[in-house]
C-alpha cells in the first residue's frame, strides 16, 4: 500500500508540471500543413515569401476562418495578419475552377490559403494561429488552434540573365488572380503541386501601351509575336516539345486543357536543382535539342502562340524538376532591368500606357524579380 501511495504522489509532482492544455477538453478541428516552403524573393527591394497553408476540417460542424496570424516562433511575435476579408480572398477550394467566396469549411473539407508576406529575416521558424468559429444553433463559438511551423529558408536566390532582349515588355502576373499561374494546383504523380508559382508573363508593349499594331485578333500583329527568346544561364536542354501548331487569330485558338497548357516548350537544367522553363513558344523556332548545352542570352526559340493562351507572350518560370507540371516553382531574381513604371489598374493594360515610375527617369534594378504587372526593358548589357 505504501508503494501504491509512493508511485501516486510521484504521478500527482510529475503530471503538475504537464502544460495544461493535456487537460484541456477535446476539440475536432483542422488539420493545418505547408507542403512546400520556398526561399524569399526580392521585389521592390522588399523580401517576401509565398506559401500555401491547406486546411482540412476533421470536425463534425462547419467552421468559419475569422483571422490568422503568423507568428515568429523565437519571440512569438506577428509577423503577419489577415483578417476575415483577407482571408476570403485568399481562400480556394481545391478542385473549384471558380473563385470561392465561402468562408466555411464543411465537414470533410479542405481550403488552401495562399500566403505572400513580406520579411527580412532568413533561417526563422514561423508558426501560424487561426482563430475559427463555429455555430452550434444559436450560439457562435470562437476557438483557437495554432500550428503548421515552417522554417524561411536561406538559399540564395537564383539570379538570372535576361529571357528577352529590348522591351518595353509587361511583366504580368499578380499572386491575387484567382485563376493566375499562382493559384493553379496540378497533381501528377499523386502529389499537388504550383509549378507556375513564381511565374511571369511577358508581354511586348509599344510607347503608348498597347499589345498590338492593328486589330488584336490578328497573331502577327502583336508586337511581341516571334521576339528571340534568350537563354537566362548557362545549362543544359532538358527537354523541348514542338508539336503545336497555332491558329493565325485569337477567335479561333482552340480552347486547350491542363496537361496541354504549355504549348511548344523548352526546359534547361541550370543546375543546383534548377529548371528554367519556357512556354508558349511559336512553331519550328526551337534552334535546340534535348542534352545540348547553350550559354546564356544564346537565342533558344520564339514567341508564339500556343498551348492554353490568350495572346501571344511568353511564359518564364523555374521550378525544381524536369516536369512541366510536375513540379514546384521556385523564386528567381533578375540580374538586371530597367524599371519603367507599372499598371496599378490593369483593366487599362493594352488601353492605356502605363503609370511611369514617380522620379520620371527609368531605374535600373539588380537582382529582383519585377513587380507585379510592371513595365520593363531588357538592355543589351542585361546578359
Amino acid at each position: 500500500m505504501a508503494i501504491v501511495k509512493r508511485l501516486l504522489c510521484f504521478f500527482m509532482i510529475i503530471t503538475a508540471g504537464i502544460d495544461p492544455g493535456f487537460g484541456q477538453e477535446y476539440r475536432p478541428s483542422v488539420d493545418m500543413h505547408i507542403p512546400f516552403g520556398t526561399g524569399t524573393v526580392v521585389i521592390n527591394g522588399k523580401p517576401a515569401v509565398y506559401y500555401e497553408l491547406y486546411l482540412t476540417n476533421f470536425s463534425n460542424d462547419s467552421i468559419s476562418l475569422e483571422k490568422m496570424e503568423v507568428l515568429d516562433v523565437a519571440d512569438s511575435s506577428v509577423v503577419a495578419s489577415f483578417n476575415r476579408g483577407d482571408l476570403l480572398n485568399r481562400l480556394s477550394r481545391p478542385g473549384l475552377q471558380i473563385k470561392d467566396k465561402e468562408d466555411l469549411i464543411a465537414p470533410g473539407n479542405s481550403r488552401v490559403v495562399f500566403v505572400e508576406l513580406q520579411n527580412d529575416k532568413t533561417g526563422v521558424q514561423l508558426v501560424h494561429r487561426l482563430s475559427l468559429s463555429v455555430s452550434q444553433g444559436n450560439k457562435k463559438q470562437t476557438f483557437l488552434v495554432q500550428g503548421a511551423f515552417m522554417s524561411i529558408s536561406e538559399k540564395p536566390r537564383v539570379a538570372l540573365g535576361a529571357p528577352l532582349a529590348g522591351g518595353p515588355w509587361a511583366a504580368v502576373y499578380d499572386p491575387s488572380w484567382s485563376r493566375g499561374h499562382r493559384r493553379v494546383i496540378y497533381t501528377v504523380d499523386g502529389k499537388a503541386r504550383i509549378p507556375g508559382r513564381f511565374a511571369i508573363d511577358f508581354i511586348k508593349l509599344d510607347t503608348l501601351g498597347r499589345y498590338a499594331n492593328g486589330d488584336n485578333d490578328v497573331v502577327k500583329n502583336w508586337y511581341g509575336y516571334g521576339a528571340a527568346v534568350l537563354a537566362v544561364s548557362d545549362g543544359i536542354v532538358s527537354a523541348t516539345r514542338d508539336d503545336f501548331r497555332e491558329s493565325n487569330t485569337l477567335a479561333n485558338h482552340p480552347e486547350y486543357p491542363a496537361e496541354k497548357a504549355t504549348g511548344n516548350y523548352i526546359s534547361i537544367d541550370i543546375g543546383n536543382n534548377c529548371i528554367a522553363f519556357y512556354e508558349h513558344l511559336k512553331p519550328g523556332s526551337i534552334k535546340v535539342v534535348a542534352g545540348q548545352r547553350v550559354k546564356k542570352g544564346d537565342v533558344i526559340a520564339a514567341v508564339g502562340f500556343t498551348g492554353q493562351t490568350t495572346g501571344p507572350h511568353l511564359h518564364f518560370h523555374v521550378a525544381d524538376q524536369h516536369s512541366a507540371l510536375g513540379a514546384e516553382g521556385i523564386p528567381f531574381v533578375f540580374e538586371c532591368f530597367t524599371l519603367l513604371g507599372t499598371y496599378v489598374d490593369f483593366g487599362k493594360f493594352g488601353k492605356e500606357r502605363w503609370i511611369p515610375v514617380k522620379d520620371s527617369f527609368p531605374l535600373i534594378i539588380r537582382a529582383e524579380r519585377p513587380a507585379s504587372n510592371s513595365v520593363i526593358t531588357f538592355d543589351a548589357g542585361n546578359n
